[in-house]
C-alpha cells in the first residue's frame, strides 16, 4: 500500500473480527450476511484462476508455502484489536509481520524455528492499534486489503458520507440520479 495515495474503500471487517473469502463470498465469523459488494462477489464465485492474471489472482500474504490464499479463497484471518495478544510462530508471523514491524519499528526474523523481534525472541505479541480489512467494490482488480493486508487505524483519515459524482463503469456515462446521495 502506498501511504501517499488516498484510497476510498469499504470496511468489511472490524477489529476483533475473523474475515475470510469462501468461493468469492466475503465472510465475517458469526455474521450471517456477506459484507461488501455482494453482486460482484457472486460474479467472482463463477470465475476461475484462468480468468485472472497471476498478479491479480495471488494475494496477501503472498506466501505460497504456508498460505495458498487467492482473491476467491482467503483466510480465515483474525483482525487484531488494540490490546489483543496473539501467539506467534514461524507460520502465522507471516500474517502479522508487517503490522508488528509498523507498530514497533523493529524487524521480525526467524532463526532456528523461533521468531525474533530484532534480537529478542518472542512467542506472542500484544497489538497497540486497531486494524481493519478494507475492500473495493470492483473486486476483480481493486487495491485493497486482499493485496496490502490489514489497515492500521491511524491510517484512516475520514469516512465517506455522500456520493459527489457517479459514473457508470460500463458506459462511462454520468449517473446524475446518484449525485449527493447519502452513503449508508
Amino acid at each position: 500500500m502506498d501511504l501517499n495515495i488516498y484510497y476510498l474503500k469499504r470496511c468489511v471487517a472490524l477489529p476483533g473480527d475473523t474475515f475470510s473469502i469462501e468461493n468469492g463470498m466475503y465472510r465475517v465469523k458469526n455474521c450471517p450476511d456477506s459484507p461488501g459488494c455482494v453482486f460482484r462477489q457472486r460474479e467472482l464465485s463463477k470465475k476461475t484462476k484462468d480468468d485472472f492474471p497471476k498478479e491479480i489472482w495471488r494475494c496477501f500474504p503472498f506466501d505460497t508455502i504456508h498460505y495458498q490464499w487467492n482473491i476467491k479463497n482467503f483466510g480465515p484471518l483474525y483482525v487484531p484489536t488494540s490490546g489483543a495478544t496473539l501467539p506467534l510462530d514461524t507460520i502465522n508471523r507471516v500474517l502479522y509481520k508487517n503490522l508488528i514491524e509498523y507498530e514497533t519499528d523493529k524487524k521480525i526474523t526467524v532463526h532456528d524455528g523461533s521468531v525474533y523481534l530484532d534480537d529478542e525472541k518472542i512467542n506472542e505479541y500484544t497489538f497497540k492499534l486497531n486494524y481493519y480489512f478494507m475492500a473495493g467494490d470492483y473486486i476483480f482488480d481493486s487495491q485493497d486489503s486482499r493485496y496490502w493486508g490489514l489497515l492500521p487505524e491511524d491510517c484512516i483519515i475520514g469516512k465517506a458520507i455522500l456520493i459527489w459524482r457517479s459514473t457508470d463503469m460500463n458506459s462511462g456515462k454520468i449517473r446524475r440520479k446518484r449525485f449527493f446521495k447519502i452513503i449508508h
